[in-house]
């Protein structure tokens, strides 16, 4: 039977190798129904915890900050901060003392227009829209240093406003277990060197080896909570739960830490798959991560692990806006060079490396891309599809070899990995594997293989 895999707003179809055999396909547990997102905000938005401030509800005098997550996520802000906006009026918000801070990160800037249609609004009105800066001094607020040594310093708004509301999603992350909660504020509104601490501090074999991880057991989000928390700040969390299929199944409202941990529940029953193998070739769907190249090499590490040692991942990406953020240096080695290095040296080892080919330190974002590509590339060959990206140009990173014809990848494939046992995973821009029998509970072994 072909393989067939969502791809975008398509289906790609194929046949495996002659040699090959299917093993298995993981697919995420869609049986969960979707909510009335406005209408369980409404009923969550009456609780006393939603408008609770130092103005006990009357909000004429207030500033608020809304925080939202950027386009690389899926969060359906359209729907939710309409109606947000609506009850902060009734409470007497005024919209001058309104800020929308977009939680880039170290990404791209949102237009005005784009932040607008995210928003769902037809234009801002009185209040301010604020595109977060990682590297503008004066837009940050220093707030000291965590239990780690961590140095904080976030957006000034964060900090200027009474009441901050954080809409975003929760989904699985290969670093912090899973997106969302108060990684809006930090690493999403933290300065570079915040940013840099949350994301390279410690080996890369620990770093990127949290996906579907509770916080108890990921030091990375413990360090974005420990952090975030500084600002001590009346903070309300918004908080989607979506399928593979973009569809609302849960929202967590409340307290930024306990709805979180509800929320992380049923993600991980959501998007945790039970594997008890590995497989000699992983074939995976970017979806539904497909804004750019950056967000869609998620997929390389979230289902990378159901991969044996020395095997081979074929990812399949549709990207509607082409390299996006993925900002790594090219490289005239090639392909074989870059994944022999890295096997013998380690990943910190082999950037070190590169920056000394070129002359000069790399960017943060460029050092965590290839500490997190370098990391797959560590344990398996890396073969891409994505015919939205010129074939010389996904050559010319290192750290996958780049097809733009399926049929081309499948027999260079089969060539070098002959009667191979694959496994399938229509959904690994998010969907995870875990060990069969362990447990998915708060506090129990993730049981990432």
């Amino acid at each position: 039977m072909p393989v067939r895999l969502p791809f975008g707003k398509t289906t790609l179809s194929f046949g495996l190798p002659s040699s090959w055999t299917e093993k298995a396909v993981l697919m995420p547990d869609s049986s969960f129904d979707e909510i009335d997102l406005e209408a369980e905000l409404d009923r969550q938005l009456a609780a006393p915890i939603a408008m609770n401030s130092s103005h006990a509800g009357d909000f004429s005098s207030a500033k608020v900050c809304v925080v939202v997550d950027d386009a690389t996520r899926p969060t359906p802000v359209c729907r939710l901060f309409p109606l947000l906006f609506r009850k902060l009026k009734e409470k007497g918000l005024q919209e001058k003392n309104l800020t929308v801070l977009v939680s880039c990160g170290t990404h791209a800037p949102m237009t005005e227009e784009s932040i607008l249609h995210r928003l769902g609004v037809p234009s801002r009105g009185g209040m301010k829209i604020v595109n977060h800066d990682c590297f503008s001094e004066g837009a940050l607020c220093s707030l000291g240093t965590t239990s780690s040594g961590m140095e904080v310093s976030l957006n000034r708004h964060l900090m200027e406003g009474d009441s901050l509301f954080l809409i975003g999603t929760i989904e699985p992350h290969i670093m912090a277990g899973f997106g969302g909660g108060l990684k809006n504020i930090l690493p999403g509104c933290a300065g570079l060197k915040t940013i840099m601490d949350t994301h390279l501090m410690g080996p890369a074999e620990e770093r990127f080896g949290n996906i579907g991880r509770f916080a108890s057991e990921c030091a990375v989000r413990q360090r974005i909570e420990e952090g975030a928390l500084l600002a001590k700040k009346n903070c309300f969390l918004i908080n989607t739960v979506l399928d593979p299929f973009n569809k609302p199944i849960g929202l967590f409202c409340g307290d930024p830490v306990e709805a979180f941990r509800e929320g992380c529940a049923l993600a991980r029953r959501s998007w945790g798959i039970q594997v008890p193998f590995q497989s000699d070739v992983l074939i995976v769907s970017s979806n539904p991560m497909n804004h750019d190249l950056c967000q869609a090499s998620k997929a390389f590490g979230s289902a990378v692990s159901a991969i044996r040692p020395g095997g081979l991942l074929i990812a399949c990406l549709s990207v509607e806006n082409g390299l996006g953020d993925y900002s790594v240096s090219p490289t005239d080695r090639g392909y074989e060079f870059t994944r022999d290095l890295v096997r013998k040296v380690g990943v910190e080892e082999y950037v070190l490396w590169k920056e000394r080919e070129a002359g000069r330190k790399f960017s943060f974002y460029e050092r965590f891309l290839s500490h997190s590509n370098g990391q797959v590339l560590r344990k398996a060959d890396v073969y891409v599809y994505c015919p939205e990206i010129p074939e010389e140009i996904l050559d010319s990173f290192g750290f996958f070899k780049g097809f733009n014809s399926m049929e081309k990848l499948l027999e260079e494939a089969e060539k070098n990995f002959p009667g191979a046992e694959a496994i399938i995973s229509p959904y690994g821009g998010a969907c995870f594997p875990y060990r069969e029998g362990t447990e998915k509970k708060e506090g129990g072994n993730a049981g990432c293989i």
